[in-house]
């Protein structure tokens, strides 16, 4: 909802109502929220508590939203995120994903998480910890999936990269990587690098 710097725009307040109104079984989420991002800090707050009260995720699409909005200005360019910190501080569950993926709308998204988490520290001022968290376990919250721990009995839904932290796994975004889903390996990749020595 609400994919524009319009400040008129809150079509997500409106989502909010409509399920506090009617309810909804399931979970909700809304994504872009980029006007929220445009509002007075006081205006952000009160609208984050409503998106909590309603217990509505909302999912930043840093990858499109860094590429559309602000195309026509020529200074002052706004980031085109929503209010993060602000749903935050509502409590709201913030998980990160992308959508456009090497089209018109994004020509270069690759549907990498590591890379959605880099654009949230880097125009999201999130900490690589929180950024990575807004990918992985947020996002299944989110979509209504379940957290995913390593603890015995919990599913094995896993992403397996090579990197000591979270932070350097967002930094280098390693291409080496294993897939599974439900313990099994469905997915892998390798690079490697080989240095020559000079004649």
């Amino acid at each position: 909802v609400d994919e524009t710097l319009d400040p008129s725009s809150l079509d997500v307040r409106e989502l909010a109502r409509q399920v506090q109104d009617r309810g909804f079984e399931h979970q909700v989420a809304a994504s872009h929220c980029v006007s929220l991002g445009m509002q007075t800090p006081e205006v952000q707050a009160e609208v984050a508590r409503e998106i909590a009260e309603a217990s509505i995720a909302v999912f930043p699409l840093p990858q499109t939203n860094l590429f559309l909005q602000g195309r026509e200005l020529s200074s002052a360019i706004p980031r085109g995120l929503t209010a993060i910190r602000a749903l935050q501080d509502a409590g709201v569950l913030v998980a990160a994903g992308a959508d456009n993926v090497q089209d018109i709308y994004n020509q270069v998204g690759r549907s990498d998480p590591l890379e959605t988490a880099a654009l949230l520290v880097m125009a999201g001022h999130q900490l690589a910890d929180d950024a990575y968290g807004m990918v992985s376990n947020d996002a299944r919250d989110g979509l209504g999936l379940g957290r995913v721990e390593l603890i015995p009995g919990a599913p094995a839904d896993l992403l397996v990269i090579n990197a000591v932290s979270p932070r350097e796994a967002i930094a280098d975004a390693p291409m080496s990587r294993r897939v599974y889903h439900r313990g099994e390996l469905v997915a892998s990749a390798d690079q490697w690098t080989q240095i020559h020595r000079a004649v």
